[in-house]
């Protein structure tokens, strides 16, 4: 069935499924929500069964331009994301996309774009972008992608059908990593770590990228302040710097905040008395740390890494945020050390 492959937005996939086979379709979508929830994954699907050779009402995902769009070959079909290490997407780039919708399909009778992150786009792109939604092309539909939909102009989203998607449970996450032959006791750390991320979920199944991201927040917990400015620079340029976009690397913080984070609510737990535990493998660490800093330094700490993922999503800057988070690590572990030799 068509959006399938979406899973855990059932909202979402219904009032998609319903445009599309009542003909319904608005030239302009905005799908919303955190990053790797399925937002990508639905505006290819619905691109698909737009440009499918039965029509959205007869989608068949398996005629010839379906595997094109698959296959990210369908010419009829224009996909606009920042180039690597670029932060934006400008008028240049929006007008280029622009154009191209204006022309004749090559293919069949309909045109698909989708723009992904488009809270990435310039104030000017978005102005560019703007003439385009108010006189759009016929058959035409673009489909635009954000987590920060503030960062959109009001007229903008206000020619956007919206669709919201959610961050996922974690019961959820762990279903889905069951079904990928993950055992149970993995899936349930995986999931609770993947902060309602498919896409974050699945690169933790990876063992090398999981215990990199483990060693490093390890380290955030274990500052000093001469430590700020190298974990700083690890955290902000991430494995292979040159081959990660700008969302690549937000995305890949966002993840070691959220590992960071399981860290200093066990460290709470530990600090409160409860038994209750997430990192099973770090008791003795994390138990230590919990000891040295203590509860209201815990509470602190946990705002700081919290509202740091946060404000990523909201296109913060990655290397600001790292040095705010390293900076209030090492200065708890120096004030508890203070207080140790103090008495």
């Amino acid at each position: 069935m068509l959006l399938d492959s979406v899973r855990g937005q059932q909202h979402a996939t219904a009032a998609l499924r319903a445009a599309l086979s009542g003909g319904r379709v608005p030239h302009a979508l905005l799908f919303s929500g955190p990053a790797g929830v399925g937002k990508a994954t639905a505006a290819r699907e619905v691109a698909k069964a737009l440009l499918c050779a039965g029509g959205p009402a007869a989608y068949c995902g398996s005629c010839g331009p379906c595997r094109r769009v698959d296959a990210g070959t369908h010419s009829d079909l224009y996909i606009l994301a920042p180039q690597a290490q670029k932060a934006s997407i400008t008028v240049e780039e929006i007008r280029d996309i622009s154009r191209r919708l204006y022309e004749s399909p090559m293919e069949g009778s309909r045109k698909a774009a989708i723009i992904d992150p488009a809270d990435l786009m310039t104030v000017g792109a978005q102005n560019a972008l703007l003439k385009t939604l108010e006189e759009p092309p016929d058959d035409t539909t673009i489909i635009l992608i954000a987590e920060n939909t503030d960062a959109l102009l009001p007229t903008v989203r206000s020619r956007c059908r919206r669709v919201d998607f959610r961050r996922l449970a974690v019961e959820e996450v762990e279903d889905f990593l069951a079904s990928q032959g993950v055992d149970k006791e993995n899936a349930r750390q995986i999931a609770v770590l993947s902060d309602g991320s498919f896409g974050a979920a699945l690169e933790l199944v990876d063992g090398t990228v999981a215990v990199s991201r483990r060693e490093l927040a390890g380290a955030v917990m274990r500052a000093t302040r001469k430590d700020v400015s190298a974990l700083t620079e690890r955290i902000a340029s991430g494995d292979k710097p040159a081959r990660k976009s700008l969302k690549d690397k937000r995305q890949e913080t966002r993840a070691l905040l959220a590992v960071l984070e399981s860290f200093v609510v066990d460290a709470m737990r530990v600090a409160a008395r409860s038994d209750v535990r997430t990192n099973t493998d770090m008791v003795a660490e994390i138990s230590s740390f919990a000891e040295a800093v203590g509860l209201d330094a815990l509470s602190a700490l946990e705002k700081e890494v919290s509202d740091g993922i946060i404000v990523l999503g909201q296109y913060a800057d990655v290397r600001l945020v790292a040095m705010r988070i390293v900076g209030a690590f090492a200065a708890a572990n120096e004030s508890a050390n203070t207080q140790i030799e103090a008495s």
